[in-house]
């Protein structure tokens, strides 16, 4: 074969592939243009709600977190009941029982109402990453991180429960012995007399033991001196974690989660600019 020839057949194939490649992207822009508007509106409708998931998020955990501020306020006076009722039982024994009756009530209701505010906190943010993710990639997944939570939540569930049939347990063993004070003086005084100095029969003892058993009325001094420390040690706790909380609810109450989904809407928000310029590019190639 001739090298003209060569040459020849060389620049066809030359220009078949170049008028190929022309056609490829003229069809990828053409397709780009047609598929902009549609793809533009789901962007922007996702970039919307990612803002409004935040937005939730941050509002049900500064709701949940005014919850906890109320329920270690009830926290805080459970404690000072409960001293209050250790200390006061020599004094007034049927007083101390109702401030411990209602020192554990009050402690098992603040406890519960912590938790479900916690169960209610993780539950949205939960929900909302599923959310954010549906947005982003068209399916629901939740991965393993995210169920990392449950981690924390579980044990408080546990805990309460346990707390709150244990205080049910104890507020029966009041009520019942405020019962048994009130018909029977004699046992009260031989109660209070244990409390002061310790000095009575042993089967007096006993059987203030038996009849006031799981009360402060069958406590010992040295035993109600380290109940009233434990309970002053529990109470530090509530008051700081009270102070923690409404710190955090003075600051705004923000979270990291809602942090997150705003950091995905902006950088949506940049790929929408960057398609938008280039939307305008090609229309504007289509006109010259």
């Amino acid at each position: 074969m001739e090298r003209g020839t060569e040459a020849s057949i060389r620049e066809e194939a030359e220009a078949v592939r170049e008028a190929l490649i022309e056609l490829t992207e003229f069809e990828a822009r053409e397709r780009f243009l047609n598929a902009f508007p549609h793809m533009k509106k789901e962007m922007e409708e996702g970039i919307a709600k990612l803002y409004a998931l935040a937005e939730k998020v941050d509002k049900v955990h500064k709701d949940c977190t005014i919850t906890n501020v109320v329920a270690g306020s009830g926290g805080a006076v459970s404690g000072i009941l409960t001293i209050l009722g250790l200390a006061l039982a020599p004094v007034t024994a049927g007083g101390s029982l109702v401030l411990s009756a209602t020192g554990l009530g009050l402690g098992a209701a603040a406890a519960v109402t912590g938790v479900s505010a916690s169960i209610v906190d993780f539950s949205y943010k939960l929900s909302a990453k599923a959310e954010a993710k549906r947005v982003q990639s068209g399916m629901m997944s939740i991965e393993k991180e995210d169920m990392q939570g449950v981690d924390e939540v579980i044990p408080k569930v546990v805990s309460v429960t346990k707390k709150f049939v244990q205080a049910s347990q104890n507020i029966e063993k009041n009520i019942h012995a405020m019962k048994v004070a009130n018909s029977n003086p004699r046992l009260l005084a031989n109660a209070k007399r244990l409390m002061r100095t310790g000095k009575i029969s042993v089967r007096r003892s006993k059987q203030v033991q038996r009849s006031f058993r799981g009360t402060v009325l069958s406590m010992s001094k040295h035993a109600r001196i380290t109940g009233a420390a434990t309970a002053g040690v529990f109470l530090l706790m509530d008051v700081y974690n009270l102070v923690q909380d409404s710190v955090h609810l003075h600051t705004g109450a923000k979270t990291e989660e809602a942090a997150q989904l705003r950091q995905q809407a902006q950088d949506l928000e940049r790929k929408l600019e960057e398609l938008i310029q280039i939307h305008e590019s090609l229309q504007q190639d289509l006109t010259l």
